[in-house]
Parts: C-alpha cells; sequence; structure tokens
C-alpha cells in the first residue's frame, strides 16, 4: 500500500470531518422532521377524534376524515421536502470534500514531483561540473577541492530539495 505524504493526510482528515459534520446535520434534519410529522400527526388525530365527536352527521364525519387525511399528506409533504433538502445540502458538502481532497493530493503530488525534478536537474549540472573541473585539475588538491565541491552541491540540492516537500512527505 502506499504511503500518504502529510498533506495527503492532512486533506483526507479534512475529507473525514467534513463528512462526518456533513452527516451529522443530515442525521439532526432527518429526526427533526420526523418529529415534526409525528407531531403534526398527532395533533391532527386529536382534532380529528374532537371533530368526530361534535360531528352531528355523516357528512360532517366524513369532512373530518378527509380533512385529517389531508393533514397528514402536508405534513409528510413538509416532512419529505425537509429531508430532501438535508440530501442535496449532504450531498454537496460530501461532494465539496472529495474535490477538495483531490485537489489538495494533486497538488502536493505535483509539488513533490517538481521538487524532484528540480533536485534531477541540480544533480546532474553539479555532475557536469565537477566533470569539467576534474577535466582542468592539475593537482591532487586540485581534485579533492572539485570532489568537495561537487559533494556540497549534491547535498545542498538535496536540502533543498527536502525542504521544498517536508511537509508535502
Amino acid at each position: 500500500m502506499e504511503r500518504k505524504s502529510g498533506m495527503e493526510t492532512q486533506a483526507l482528515d479534512a475529507q473525514l470531518k467534513s463528512r462526518a459534520e456533513a452527516t451529522k446535520i443530515c442525521d439532526d434534519a432527518w429526526k427533526r422532521a420526523n418529529h415534526v410529522y409525528k407531531e403534526a400527526k398527532k395533533q391532527a388525530d386529536i382534532v380529528c377524534q374532537e371533530a368526530k365527536k361534535i360531528a352531528v352527521d355523516k357528512q360532517a364525519k366524513n369532512e373530518a376524515d378527509k380533512a385529517y387525511k389531508e393533514t397528514i399528506e402536508q405534513a409528510k409533504k413538509l416532512r419529505d421536502s425537509i429531508t430532501g433538502e438535508a440530501m442535496a445540502v449532504f450531498r454537496i458538502s460530501y461532494d465539496q470534500a472529495t474535490v477538495d481532497y483531490l485537489e489538495n493530493t494533486t497538488k502536493s503530488q505535483k509539488a513533490i514531483k517538481d521538487a524532484d525534478e528540480a533536485y534531477k536537474e541540480a544533480k546532474q549540472q553539479a555532475d557536469i561540473v565537477y566533470k569539467d573541473a576534474k577535466k582542468m585539475a592539475v593537482d591532487k588538491q586540485a581534485k579533492n577541492e572539485a570532489d568537495k565541491a561537487h559533494k556540497e552541491a549534491l547535498e545542498q540540492a538535496k536540502q533543498v530539495r527536502d525542504e521544498a516537500t517536508r511537509k508535502l512527505r
């Protein structure tokens, strides 16, 4: 399994946190919508029962039943509207968390790749200069100085790369 960089890990943590928060908000909306529906149904039950008690004929009882059914249907529509809206917001939040994670991961990987390429280029340049210096060196001391300069150039290039990618890895 590929090891994730520090930036990728942070992006993944942010994605998971965002998704968990969106899930919690969505769950809360569902609970509230159900609570509102149950409360509306409870109130409609009471009103319907009272209306039937005071109804004097069959038509009035039928009207009470009709009003009750319509009230329940409206409560269901309200509940479904609230949960539908909550799901839409959840989906958008969930998708945005995914997009943010992918963008951060891509940027991190590109920065690492760029730093590695810059290191390779610096190493190539140091190698070229080193070869030329070795050819021109007339004594052992000059060759040692060329070796030392080459080694320092490589170390500096490595340090620059490592510094550029420290937070990314």
